[in-house]
């Protein structure tokens, strides 16, 4: 779809501090096999704070930033790829009441690591709406440090990593100018996400670990010699996608400057996922991945986040925001740098406690401007060790 009016005023981002996967292999986490393989050098962990206090933390920067008042927000969107805090309870209202404060809607897009850009579609649906509406704050945060998750193993060729990132979107001008954003779906291969598990009563229920790789084995057991299909279905449905979003921003494939995609650790897995889309997976940042890991729903708001904050971003740059997730169903997005990115100092996390005695939420700061750098292309670094393919 064609976005007229809609704007990238800020990003905002929390990240842990980061375990060495060297430390992994000594503590017996992870194996040196693993690092040489999958090109993991670091992860970030935060240990025991809260994934919607990491939502609250990039919100609040992303807000600051933004130049933008309360009343300017609409709508909140979160959106995650685990489980967030208790049975029941409203993560988006947590971070809604650690943030804001204000009475708008707030909402969970819960579609994986699919889930932020899908978030930035819903909000982008709900601005254009109604005239009236002027701006939507989306986050995203995981925490797989859970006793259910196994984050150096859960994925056959991912890390799995802890953060927090937001965007604020608005009608008023802003750094950046959303041109396109389409999600499609390929429902034949839900049972990648899976498994062999029954519906009821979920897994986590009855104390079973996430098991990303079980659930790859149960795809193929299920569907044969079809399941092969999902590389080309896959890689179809994405180049057409991709191609639909760029001509509706009036650019080529090829006038692209950067893919933000899903946390990658080497070359070939990322070849892998852009490569049947006629993408070169050049355009993608797998050096900064691998000193991240793969932060679940965060990836694509991270990577924004770093491109902005370290310069890199140049006026007439265009981004195409690709990510998937479980469906299986592809989201991608095309945005326009138009002037350079306004900042702020980073913040530090806002929790439950910070509300209940009344710590002050600030006002919008006019932080400082992103000075231009290098360029993209300049930052981008090369794999390294044995490179891995995916395998779906």
């Amino acid at each position: 779809m064609r976005i007229e009016g809609i704007h990238l005023a800020a990003t905002g981002a929390y990240i842990p501090p980061r375990v060495s996967t060297r430390e992994a292999v000594e503590r017996g986490w992870y194996e040196q096999e693993l690092v040489d393989s999958c090109g993991w050098r670091s992860i970030a962990v935060a240990d025991g704070m809260p994934a919607p206090d990491m939502a609250v933390a990039a919100a609040r920067q992303a807000f600051e930033r933004s130049g933008l008042g309360r009343e300017d927000i609409d709508l909140l969107v979160h959106t995650c790829a685990y489980h967030q805090g208790p049975d029941g309870w409203s993560a988006p209202h947590y971070i809604l009441r650690g943030t804001l404060n204000t009475p708008i809607p707030a909402l969970t897009v819960d579609q994986g690591c699919n889930g932020f850009l899908a978030g930035i579609e819903t909000a982008t649906q709900y601005l254009l709406a109604a005239p009236a509406r002027t701006g939507a704050l989306v986050t995203s945060a995981d925490n797989f440090g859970a006793p259910s998750v196994d984050r150096w193993h859960a994925h056959r060729d991912a890390v799995l990593a802890d953060a927090g990132t937001a965007v604020v979107l608005s009608r008023r001008p802003g750094w950046a100018r959303l041109r396109s954003v389409e999600s499609v779906s390929l429902p034949e291969f839900e049972v990648l996400n899976r498994g062999h598990e029954p519906l009821f009563p979920p897994a986590l229920t009855v104390g079973k670990q996430l098991d990303m790789n079980e659930h790859l084995e149960a795809m193929i057991e299920e569907l044969g010699p079809q399941a092969s299909r999902i590389v080309q279905d896959y890689g179809a449905a994405g180049g057409k996608l991709v191609e639909q979003l760029t001509a509706e921003a009036g650019i080529a494939v090829s006038d692209l400057t950067a893919v933000l995609h899903l946390g990658a650790g080497t070359t070939a897995f990322l070849e892998s996922h852009l490569q049947p889309m006629g993408l070169d997976a050049a355009l993608g940042d797998v050096a900064y991945f691998r000193e991240v890991g793969h932060a679940g729903a965060c990836d694509i708001g991270l990577q924004l986040n770093h491109l902005a904050e370290e310069g890199l971003l140049s006026i007439g740059d265009h981004l195409l925001m690709l990510s998937s997730g479980p469906g299986i169903m592809i989201t991608a997005a095309v945005v326009e740098v138009v002037s350079p990115p306004a900042l702020g100092a980073p913040e530090r996390a806002r929790t439950d406690a910070d509300t209940a005695t009344g710590s002050a939420f600030g006002a919008p700061g006019t932080g400082t401007t992103a000075t231009p750098g290098t360029g993209i292309a300049a930052a981008r670094g090369t794999g390294t060790g044995t490179d891995r393919g995916a395998a779906w």
